[in-house]
């Protein structure tokens, strides 16, 4: 799910600082790269010089008064693109043949008439006048061949890391959405599940799924559990998932047996060693699914391997 910025917000402020404004920005964007969201800001090409202070914009302000690595961080973002406006923008690609006007608070409006139209969040430069988030009301006009039609859309506007916070099972729910089959899925890995590692057979396993299948949405869930089960994971305690998912460690007879054994001889990722993989998650839905996981902790850092997402393996209690 793309970071959109609403540029209605970028207007001068008497009463914050552009630096605390460029700072409350960072954090929030910082909150929403910790849920999964794209490490992007789309915004409209003009935003990065409207005024938000002393006749300057975003782009002066990141790196004069502002602290170097928010401003860093979000000088970054501006930079890439598409925008959202102009004939090669985000806004024109999903307007299609239509002619689609966005208005919100009484001014003509492009960044949140794209989120509007993507079901997305926007966040918001804080300030004096919207301190905290809260939704926005936009109208959309959208003239096609046929015929003009009218609606309005609430879009929810993000302006501190507390708002991402309040709004945290919802973004989540939108980013699931927006993950549609195995490839783009794996293609988002690093950004949904920065701490987990993924092996050749789990890879190949998960990049077939078209997202139709009963457990694709199950899966997303569990390497969440998975995620933020390394985030928690105490140095004093064994590590688990977090969350309500099921799951156990494989049986001793069942690892030790001659031929079962080695079925779980699953390939590792690059860099770690191998093993026989014992713990797993068990999803529902069709045919009993099991996802195997391994965690360690490198250089301090807590890592979640994942080796097998398939059909229940045989055991020496459930032969098939």
């Amino acid at each position: 799910m793309d970071v959109i910025l609403d540029e209605i917000s970028l207007i001068p402020c008497e009463e914050w600082h552009p630096a605390r404004r460029i700072q409350t920005l960072a954090s929030t964007l910082q909150a929403l790269d910790n849920l999964g969201c794209m490490r992007s800001l789309r915004s409209v090409r003009a935003a990065a010089d409207q005024d938000i202070g002393q006749g300057h914009g975003l782009r002066h302000w990141c790196f004069r008064g502002t602290k170097k690595e928010a401003g860093l961080f979000v000088a970054r973002r501006l930079d890439k693109q598409p925008f959202i406006d102009g004939p090669d923008g985000l806004f024109g690609r999903i307007e299609g043949e239509r002619a689609i006007e966005g208005h919100a608070l009484g001014k003509k409006v492009i960044g949140l008439a794209y989120a509007a139209l993507q079901d997305a969040p926007v966040v918001a430069l804080g300030s004096a006048e919207i301190p905290g988030g809260a939704n926005v009301e936009v109208d959309l006009i959208t003239l096609d061949a046929e015929s003009v039609f009218q609606e309005s859309v609430q879009v929810c506007r993000l302006i501190t890391e507390l708002d991402v916070v309040k709004q945290n099972q919802a973004i989540l729910c939108r980013i699931e959405l927006s993950i549609t089959d195995g490839v783009r899925l794996l293609e988002r890995a690093y950004e949904l599940f920065p701490q987990l590692r993924f092996g050749r057979k789990a890879r190949e396993q998960i990049a077939v799924l078209r997202g139709n299948e009963a457990v694709f949405h199950q899966l997303f869930r569990h390497l969440m559990a998975l995620q933020r089960g390394a985030v928690e994971w105490d140095m004093d305690v064994s590590y688990s998932p977090a969350g309500s998912i099921s799951w156990s460690p494989e049986s001793t007879a069942t690892l030790s047996h001659r031929n079962y054994g080695p079925m779980r001889d699953f390939p590792v990722p690059d860099g770690f060693n191998q093993r026989r993989w014992s713990l797993h998650t068990k999803l529902s839905g069709g045919n009993d699914v099991r996802l195997y996981f391994d965690a360690e902790r490198v250089d301090g850092e807590a890592v979640v391997l994942i080796g097998y997402f398939g059909d229940h393996l045989p055991t020496v209690k459930f032969a098939n």
